[in-house]
């Protein structure tokens, strides 16, 4: 017996991959399958405003850090160097710059740092004592209005979107509008054009109002 083209795809993508799809549609696997195409769909216009939200926050934080601090790799001044997981991502990225003959300049480790870093800036810091060394004199200037545990729970989550997309892991359980809207709202506090601009242009919103019309099939995937 041969397989079905909807077989050899389910083999492509792996059933364990693809059985949470199958789930959400109930066993049809051909709706399943427009499923999985509508989710990297998404996946791929919700990367855009999460590439920008990541970007211009590590680079407001660096610049007001800087400011604060005096000189670009404030980090390796004693008064502002961060708690010690910090400082070993730090260490981490200037090895992997040296790795790849590139030189350690504080631009070049600011770009190599993860989201995931900055973010961590904005927690308490643990003994590194964030609130008086970071938040109160100079971030909290960044981010007027906001609550520091509040701004850095939300940004926890674009953190766990960002990566769900980048290792292709599914989304389409998750409310999306709202995440566009939390990288919408969280990239306005730190670059109010970039946010504007997504905000006039972004395919986000056309995609997720496609998503019935998709799995129905009376709109073609998109690949």
């Amino acid at each position: 017996m041969t397989k079905s083209n909807e077989e050899w795809l389910v083999e492509a993508i792996s059933p364990e991959r693809f059985q949470p799809f199958l789930d959400e549609c109930r066993g049809d696997v051909v709706v399943a399958l427009r499923l999985y195409t509508w989710d990297a769909e998404a996946a791929r216009a919700l990367h855009s405003p999460l590439r920008d939200l990541e970007v211009s926050l590590r680079n407001r934080i660096h610049r007001q850090l800087t400011g604060k601090f005096g000189r670009s790799d404030w980090w390796n001044l004693r008064r502002a160097e961060p708690n010690r997981w910090a400082m070993d991502d730090i260490r981490d990225a200037e090895d992997k710059l040296a790795r790849r003959g590139k030189g350690n300049a504080p631009c070049d480790v600011v770009a190599t740092l993860s989201f995931g870093f900055w973010i961590g800036l904005l927690s308490t810091g643990g003994r590194g004592n964030y609130d008086m060394k970071y938040w109160y004199p100079a971030l909290r200037h960044c981010f007027k209005g906001a609550r520091r545990q509040d701004l850095h729970d939300r940004l926890e989550v674009m953190r766990t979107l960002r990566n769900r997309i980048a290792h292709h892991e599914r989304i389409s359980h998750r409310r999306l509008e709202e995440d566009f809207r939390t990288a919408l709202e969280l990239t306005a506090l730190v670059a109010p054009e970039l946010a504007a601009r997504h905000e006039k242009y972004s395919r986000v919103p056309t995609v997720l109002a496609r998503k019935a019309r998709v799995l129905s099939g009376e709109e073609e995937i998109a690949l």
